[in-house]
Order: C-alpha cells, then structure tokens, then sequence
C-alpha cells in the first residue's frame, strides 16, 4: 500500500504549526504565502521490497537534500513531515518554483551518483493564496491552501512540479529574468479535484534541459470544449446523428463493435482487471474499442491512487455501440494526526478530534453503494517520569463504516527522543472486505508521533 499519498480529506495542522507559519509570514511582511507539497514517488514499494532500516536511510538522504534547498537563506521553511511527505511555505513565488527546481535537479544528481540505491523520485504541488485575517494567520483558510497545493500535487509524478495558475502568473516572469535554473512551463488544462468547486487550471515547470513535460496520468480532465472542438461542435453534432443513424439501422445480433465519443483516457481497466484498449488517439473525436466486448453491463475503473479511482459503469447492447463514457471520482476516507510533546503544553499533550467522510463502492454484481465513514482518534504523549526522554505515545480510535462498528482498539508505544531514527512499526489491518480495507500506520521520532488510519482499495493490500 502506498501510505505516502497525503491525507484523502484534510491535511490537519496544529496549533504550532500555525505559530511558526505565521512568524514565517511576519518576518517577511506578506499576507500571502506560497505552499509546496511534496511526496516520495513508491515510497512504501520500497519499504516493503527492502525492508524499514532501507527506507529509513533513504528518507535520510531526501530531507538531506530537500530540507537544506528550501530553507537555505530563510528563502522558505519547512513546516512538518507528514509521513514521507514535506510541506512548505515560501513568501515568494518565484522562490519556491526556483527551489522546487532545485531540488530535482540535486535528487536526478543524488540518484545517479547512488546506483545502488533506490532512486529517489518526488512529486511537488505548488499554490499560492491569501492566508491572513486580521494580520493573523486563519488555520481554516491556510488548511484550504495547504489541501489545494497537496491535491495539485498528487497529481504530478516523480520529478514532476505541479503549480496552480497563482504560482505560474506570479513566478513565470520573474524566473525567466533572474533564474540560474531554466524554466519552462506546460499548460495542461483544468482539472477537478475533490473538495474544490471550480476546476484548477495546471502547469508544469520543468528544467527543458533535463526533462520534458508530462500530462497528468490517471486523472480526469475538468469538462469543457477546446477552441478546435468548439470551431468543428456543428459538424461534431451533424456527424454524430448521421453515425447514430447508421449504428441504429445495423444493429443485429452479432458481435458488438463499440465505438466512443470523445474518450481521452488510455489508462483504465474492467472490473476483472482486463485493460481497456482504445484506438487511435487521446484527441479523436471517435474511438474504436479494441478490447473484445459481450453484451451486457461492464464497469471501468482507473487509479490514482491506492485512495483515489475513477469509476464508469456502461452497457454494451448487439451490435453496433456509440458510446459516451462518464467517470465519476471516489476517495475514501483517511484521518492524521500528530502529538508532539511539550513538556510547559498550558492544554497538556493530548488531543480528540472525529472525522466524517462519505464515499462509494461497487460490488461483485456491478451495483453502486454509498458508504458513510466516521473515525474518532485520541492521541496523547506522556514522558516517563523515571527518564524525561522516552516518551509514551498512546492511540485510541474507534472506525464506524454505515454506522456500525469495525473497529474499536488502541496501541501504546515508546520513543526516545535522543534517538536520531525514525520508527515506523508494521501497518495494522483493522478491517477488510473485498472493496477495500480500513488500517493503522503511526512513526514516532524524537518527541513526535503521527498516526493514522486510512481506508486503501483492496488490490493495494500486497502491493
């Protein structure tokens, strides 16, 4: 299961979080902040093909790199990890799309001189937006920015930067002027992201020199017509009327042959994990299927993750098939949260929060069914009295899936806080059916802990 996705609803942000964010936003005089999200391209394939001590060093090595380029000169700080991911802020825009850069560029550097490792691959979001209110930061508006710039990153694969329109009006100027690290920038259109009303248009930065850009796999455009649709949609609606006609006056009894308007995605897969096969090109405006077809109902899916699919069921009738296929997108639920210890904490070292998501599955018969997911977690640090230095890390949840109960337990664990690893104990099962399955995974390094509990679709469980 991949666990370095951020958190499918709300990235949460504490109390100090929100301290150091806002002197980092009063030190340089701004009410605007740029964010940065980043993740580790199969972070957990790695841990689990090579073992936690493995992954453990290669995390090392990334914040070796990654941490010291965004902090360098106070151009950004770093406000926490989350998992194997990163976020940031930056007053500057140009700043933060310079370093992103930079960092790729130094990771490509760190991967080639390390053939024997694993490669280090980072996927980065960028967007930029207001954050104060009253002269202080509101944890609700950046907690939106900060969700913004994740989604967008998810979106990006290893080595890719991701920016919003924001980050691009304001750093694509100035880059081209002062940069060392050449810029060049990709639009690649909107896109529809869960939890955000209007599509988000997306660009891609990217060092010319070195890579080339990318369009965004496993995603579904926002909808809409490009100039060459609208110049042609009369033609478009004539055509499509006389092939209807056509279809409806061959229709017998024979094989299907299937047809489809306007589909741009090579990237999905039926229910029974066949790939659906397409031909010609994203941009035709029909489509052959190419993936021998019966008569009858059929679902498609595609991912983007272990928390994130499309879904698009369609009949196939005898015959001659014109098609028009609609995904709609599913996320299911996840909950982090972190406890520091502090021992002067004037509201003690302790925290119960809940969570509520709503999402869909299909079954083995094709049929939707809406789900409801609450989580409760209750996380608290306790140092041992007899050495101020190991910490107690305490995490009791309770996870209800349609208002019954699958799973209600707690963990205990010690860190010291001397001790320069990270540990990562195994991932905990709590729950599983044939769809998905609902699991705990927490780190605990120095007087930090983060847990978490995530619901991952069902084929991620051995991965």
């Amino acid at each position: 299961m991949e666990t370095n996705t951020p958190s499918p609803s709300q990235v949460q942000l504490t109390a100090n979080d929100i301290q150091v964010i806002d002197q980092f936003r009063r030190q340089k005089s701004t009410a605007v902040l740029t964010i940065l999200f980043t993740d580790i391209k199969g972070f957990t394939r790695i841990t689990e093909e090579h073992g936690e001590a493995y992954s453990n060093t290669l995390r090392r090595h990334h914040d070796d790199v990654v941490v010291p380029i965004i902090e360098r000169d106070g151009g950004g700080r770093v406000i926490k990890h989350i998992g194997d991911s990163v976020m940031a802020v930056f007053s500057e825009p140009s700043t933060a799309v310079a370093r992103a850069l930079e960092v790729q560029e130094k990771l490509a550097q760190f991967n080639k001189s390390h053939p024997d490792m694993a490669d280090i691959q980072v996927r980065m979001g960028l967007h930029t937006g207001q954050v104060t209110t009253e002269d202080n930061v509101s944890g609700d508006v950046f907690g939106r920015h900060v969700n913004r710039a994740a989604r967008v990153e998810a979106l990006a694969d290893g080595g890719q930067v991701f920016v919003t329109y924001p980050v691009f009006d304001s750093a694509r100027g100035w880059l081209n002027e002062k940069s060392e690290t050449p810029a060049a920038w990709e639009k690649h259109g909107r896109y529809a992201l869960k939890g955000i009303a209007e599509p988000i248009e997306i660009y891609e930065v990217y060092n010319p020199a070195t890579t080339k850009p990318k369009a965004a796999a496993g995603q579904l455009k926002a909808g809409g017509f490009s100039k060459a649709r609208l110049a042609g949609a009369g033609f478009g609606l004539i055509l499509l009327a006389a092939v209807g006609t056509y279809f409806g006056l061959q229709m017998l009894n024979s094989k299907p042959e299937i047809s489809l308007v306007d589909y741009d995605s090579d990237w999905a897969k039926l229910s029974d994990g066949t790939p659906f096969r397409v031909g010609g090109e994203p941009k035709q405006h029909i489509r052959e299927v190419l993936t021998p077809l019966k008569k009858g109902h059929y679902l498609l899916s595609a991912d983007s993750s272990q928390i994130v699919r499309f879904f698009a069921p369609f009949d196939v009738q005898s015959g001659k098939n014109l098609l028009e296929i609609k995904f709609d997108r599913d996320e299911l639920p996840g909950m982090s949260r972190r406890m520091d210890y502090d021992k002067d904490a004037v509201n003690g070292n302790s925290l119960q929060e809940s969570q509520d998501d709503t999402y869909f599955s299909y079954d083995a018969d094709l049929v939707k069914h809406k789900h409801t997911a609450h989580i409760d977690m209750a996380v608290k640090a306790e140092a041992d009295p007899a050495n101020e230095k190991r910490i107690k890390f305490t995490c009791a949840w309770t996870v209800l899936l349609d208002g019954k109960e699958i799973s209600k337990d707690s963990v205990t664990d010690y860190n010291m806080a001397d001790d320069p690893e990270t540990h990562r104990p195994p991932v905990k099962i709590l729950w599983s059916d044939d769809f998905h399955y609902y699991y705990l995974s927490y780190y605990m390094s120095s007087y930090g802990a983060e847990f978490n509990i995530e619901a991952n679709y069902a084929d991620y469980k051995d991965r």
